[in-house]
């Protein structure tokens, strides 16, 4: 039986995790907080359904938030890594640093203004990733519960899972 899946979230304050603890009860998510790299990478190579939210301070000098994006990205690829910025940019740097983001291998990368429908819609969608990756064809009693739709919210907008994408040159 495969255990429960997983939103690991490497944050400072909590707000993240905050953000998501509801859709996480509703759909029988376990919410793994981390304070530091170390701890989201064991918490991640856990082999369980998962998605990394990681807070990327991009103003800051440290390099930690973001080697642990591309070490995971190439480490585990199967991970779906969300990075998140709490610092607002104009277009232009947010445009750069989005490519930077991607480039390292975040499969989403969200800037300000954050809201919780917004998180909710990229850990709902990329759960539904990581859960169908994870554990495949097994029988639907074994399979953990996909995100229930919320009828107060306008619906999700597509995810558009990136690992799947084939780059053509």
């Amino acid at each position: 039986m495969t255990r429960a899946p997983t939103l690991v979230i490497l944050e400072a304050d909590g707000w993240i995790a905050r953000q998501l603890a509801d859709l996480a009860a509703e759909s029988t998510w376990l919410i793994r907080p981390a304070r530091t790299v170390d701890s989201a990478l064991s918490l991640v190579r856990e082999r369980r359904p998962c998605v990394l939210f990681v807070q990327a301070e991009l103003a800051e000098d440290a390099p930690g938030p973001l080697r642990l994006i591309a070490d995971l990205s190439r480490e585990l690829p199967d991970v779906p890594i969300v990075a998140v910025s709490d610092v607002k940019l104009n277009d232009a740097d947010r445009v750069q640093w989005a490519a930077a983001l991607f480039d390292l291998g975040a499969r989403l990368a969200l800037f300000p203004p954050l809201t919780q429908p917004v998180l909710e819609d990229a850990a709902s969608g990329l759960m539904a990733v990581a859960i169908r990756r994870t554990v495949g064809d097994a029988p639907a009693s074994a399979k953990p519960s996909a995100p229930k739709p919320k009828p107060r919210r306008k619906p999700a907008e597509p995810v558009i899972d990136l690992a799947d994408e084939e780059l053509h040159e």
